[in-house]
């Protein structure tokens, strides 16, 4: 009900005051002055006598006018309600326009925000895939650069184990070819020695086969024949010299068969020291040791 009057004050106002007119209107119409009595007294009534139609016509009046302000009440709660239910609609409306658009806006902060996350996703896998591909790309430039190292390193080494062997080899066959020079030279050399050894062997032999009559005689000059030593007997006797024929041991070395006649021929070979030998220093090397054959019939 108070929200009904303050919702329609006038129509409330106006229905208030048609009720104030008709309470005076019977105020009014009566006498409400009060009369002394006495005791014993009879008192008249006195009656008024009022026109029916008169009195119809006010109360037809007062209806008509309670009428029209009923009308005139229903018209403004009409209106009101007519209002109300506008303004609700209005307010529903708004309301649902208001639930609406924050539906709205909420799908729209939804979308903004799952793009959002989805361009931070697509950026982070962006930034990842990019992060992988430089990774990719350092790992793929280092290993093309340590290919390109090992490599350059490896055909630096087998350049200089080529070089080295190329060395090797060179020194080697340089080795090979003074060592075959050498040996060419010491064969060269050895043969000429050979060739001149064996001439000078060949000299000396000659030179010796010239003082053997001279040696023989010398030593049968100083030897005596043992007692009862029988004829034709020989030995062959090595004889050890120094410089100027001197004899420093005298050995048989191929006995005769009597050791008498070994040793007397011995004894003679040390008596007849020195014998009789070329005075060339250079020479008398290959007189050092001689063999000769004594005979005691020579």
């Amino acid at each position: 009900m108070w929200q009904a009057i303050r919702e329609n004050p006038r129509a409330v106002f106006y229905a208030v005051l048609m009720h104030l007119v008709l309470l005076a209107l019977l105020v009014f119409s009566l006498d409400w002055t009060p009369k002394a009595v006495k005791p014993g007294q009879n008192i008249p009534i006195q009656a008024e006598l009022v026109d029916s139609s008169k009195l119809k016509a006010v109360e037809e009046k007062k209806q008509a006018e309670q009428k029209k302000i009923e009308q005139e009440k229903q018209r403004e709660l009409e209106q009101e309600t007519k209002k109300q239910a506008k303004a609700e609609r209005k307010k529903k409306a708004e309301a649902e326009a208001r639930k609406k658009a924050e539906a709205e806006r909420k799908k729209q902060a939804d979308l903004a925000a799952k793009q959002k996350a989805e361009d931070k996703k697509q950026a982070e896998l962006a930034k990842t895939k990019k992060a992988e591909a430089e990774r990719k790309k350092k790992a793929e430039v280092e290993r093309k650069t340590a290919e390109a190292e090992s490599k350059k390193k490896a055909e630096a080494e087998a350049r200089k184990k080529a070089e080295a062997e190329k060395q090797r080899k060179a020194e080697q066959a340089a080795k090979e070819k003074a060592a075959a020079e050498v040996r060419q030279r010491e064969a060269e050399q050895a043969m000429q020695a050979q060739i001149a050894e064996e001439q000078a062997q060949a000299a000396a032999e000659h030179a010796l086969s010239q003082y053997i009559p001279y040696i023989q005689q010398k030593i049968q000059r100083n030897w005596i024949r043992p007692a009862g030593s029988p004829q034709g007997m020989s030995c062959l006797i090595l004889v050890k010299l120094i410089p100027g024929g001197e004899v420093v041991d005298a050995r048989v070395v191929r006995s005769s068969g009597d050791a008498l006649f070994d040793r007397s021929v011995e004894t003679a070979v040390l008596k007849a020291s020195p014998l009789p030998l070329t005075e060339d220093t250079e020479m008398f090397k290959y007189f050092r040791e001689i063999n000769f054959n004594f005979n005691q019939d020579n």
